[in-house]
């Protein structure tokens, strides 16, 4: 192989890779959104992420198991939720 064949596929390689994560929460469907934890506040019950896709953080409702199940967690979630009162997201889901 040339060194221009390998500087295109390695490209490629990398524009697949940087798209993947982009659409990640309109490929999860509705009600879905996935991305990095940036912070859990307990005395709110809130689960903050910054999404994926939009590069904006989102905050969620969280009950006591979901508290306790992401401990001092950290790294990329996917959250399942269902609007809320008052215009707020609700987690269903935490994974």
């Amino acid at each position: 192989m040339t060194l221009k064949t390998i500087s295109l596929s390695g490209l490629a390689l990398a524009a697949l890779l940087a798209s993947s994560s982009v659409f990640a929460c309109s490929a999860m469907g509705p009600k879905t959104h996935v991305g990095n934890i940036t912070k859990i506040d307990r005395e709110q019950s809130t689960l903050t992420i910054m999404d994926a896709e939009s590069q904006q953080p989102i905050t969620f409702s969280v009950d006591n198991k979901q508290l306790l199940s992401l401990n001092s967690s950290s790294g990329q979630v996917i959250v399942r939720y269902r609007d809320g009162d008052n215009g707020k997201l609700v987690a269903t889901s935490i994974q």
